[in-house]
């Protein structure tokens, strides 16, 4: 904030405060804001001291600088968001009126009242920083109702343009922070929407969409398209007796191998439970079953949680040009009749299903 009083050249600094927005990730967003509040008080008060020799607001900005700093060590060794950001924000809703009280409400002081709303909303909640936005605003208006009595014919100073400008400066960075918090939300409600908790895979819902996409691709290409359904054999028995946070940690473990030996071009999900689902386009049968050797070397050469040994059995169903129609549950269920054939054969094997719905194992 800058001041200058009407006969002179005078002018004092204040807050800014810059914020990152809730949500995700909130507690590296506070730190953000503290972080750059101090610094903007420390800026604006060496400002106030060397231009224009304002050191009652400079001595202002200063102790709102330390007060900031204060509750950035309180927070960093807390950890209390809640808390630091109460304290954010009544260190800011006291500067900004004890500036305005000493500038006495001239040379657009009061436009500084302006940078509370969007830090309170986004550091205390709608409903409270509603609230306290308001009362503060109340007070402001009726402060200013009773000073323009008082009020010279306004100038515009230094200090004026430098409080619109700083002003102008303080909502660019909030409502550019804002909006960067408000992109990373969403894509971490994206993400969310269509990932699997555990895995980190595509889950069975995205897996739906991504199939039909494919078998959209497949129908305009004539490319082939091959489903691959995995299931962990006796993953039963692994909950069973070692409990189900053994088991969570094998599906983990199972999924890194799934995403590590994937091509490029492979759609790889949990299906449910212990199955999983892969989609390969443009891949004949031939190439898919060779997919599932591959994997099955990576399981038996990979060491499991509690030193497990795990194997999987897998289901391979195609579809070509001719049989182009069929639909995605038709092929699926060729597929997961070809994985509880696998399963009739002993399980960690891979069977397909034929164009004529027989099965064949691979050899």
């Amino acid at each position: 904030m800058a001041y200058s009083f009407p006969t002179g050249s005078q002018s004092p600094g204040d807050v800014r405060s810059a914020l990152s927005g809730p949500i995700r990730h909130q507690r590296r967003l506070v730190y953000a804001i503290l972080i750059i509040m101090t610094l903007y008080f420390a800026v604006i008060g060496s400002i106030n001291v060397f231009v224009f020799s304002a050191y009652p607001v400079a001595a202002l900005d200063y102790a709102g600088a330390i007060g900031v700093t204060l509750a950035l060590l309180y927070f960093h060794r807390s950890g209390q968001l809640l808390i630091a950001s109460w304290l954010v924000v009544i260190i800011l809703i006291a500067v900004l009126l004890s500036f305005i009280h000493l500038a006495e409400g001239r040379s657009y002081s009061i436009i500084w009242v302006t940078v509370l709303p969007p830090v309170a909303f986004f550091l205390l909640g709608r409903r409270a920083g509603a609230w306290l936005s308001g009362l503060v605003f109340v007070y402001v208006i009726a402060y200013v109702y009773l000073r323009l009595p008082d009020w010279p014919a306004a100038e515009v100073t230094l200090g004026a343009w430098l409080n619109i400008v700083e002003v102008l400066t303080a909502q660019w960075f909030i409502f550019r922070l804002y909006e960067r918090s408000r992109a990373e939300a969403f894509a971490e409600l994206e993400h969310q929407s269509i990932t699997d908790k555990l895995t980190g895979l595509h889950n069975r819902s995205h897996l739906d969409t991504l199939l039909q996409q494919e078998l959209a691709r497949h129908r305009s290409n004539g490319q082939p398209l091959t489903l691959v359904l995995c299931d962990i054999d006796h993953f039963k028995h692994i909950n069973d007796e070692y409990g189900h946070l053994t088991g969570d940690a094998v599906l983990q473990q199972f999924a890194g191998v799934l995403t590590r030996q994937m091509r490029a071009t492979d759609i790889c999900g949990r299906w449910g439970g212990e199955e999983f689902l892969i989609i390969c386009p443009g891949t004949a049968t031939e190439s898919a079953a060779a997919i599932t050797s591959k994997l099955r070397a990576a399981f038996a050469a990979t060491a499991f949680s509690q030193g497990l040994k795990v194997t999987a059995s897998f289901g391979i169903a195609s579809q070509t040009p001719p049989d182009s129609q069929r639909f995605s549950d038709q092929l699926l269920r060729r597929a997961d009749d070809a994985l509880y054939d696998a399963k009739r054969r002993g399980r960690a094997c891979a069977v397909i299903a034929t164009a004529d719905d027989t099965f064949e194992a691979v050899r």
